[in-house]
């Protein structure tokens, strides 16, 4: 990100949160709501704010998240799999080299 613009970086400063959150979603079967009624619900409840203040709502679900399916992918693949990605994430490693890494395991 050292490369990108004052404008760009200042993009990736804010992020879209849900009020309402989407797992509500999954729950609606059991609701006495219609599905397009909580979709709508759920997308009316959209607020721009900033990436840390939205990181610090979401500190618990993080975790949660990550171990529902970051266990699971780190067993497949192994934690070197998932620094090659970190890394290509963040630009550090190419394309080319992600590639080259799948190729050594």
């Amino acid at each position: 990100m050292q490369h990108q613009s004052s404008a760009v970086r200042a993009a990736y400063a804010q992020e879209v949160h849900h009020a309402v959150p989407r797992c509500l979603l999954r729950l609606q079967e059991r609701a006495n709501i219609s599905r397009d009624d909580l979709t709508e619900l759920v997308e009316q409840s959209t607020v721009v704010m900033d990436r840390e203040k939205h990181r610090l709502i979401h500190e618990t679900d993080w975790q949660r998240w990550g171990a529902r399916g970051g266990r699971e992918t780190v067993r497949r693949y192994g934690v070197q799999w998932m620094v090659y990605l970190a890394l290509k994430r963040w630009g550090r490693i190419s394309a080319d080299d992600l590639d080259a890494a799948r190729l050594v395991r």
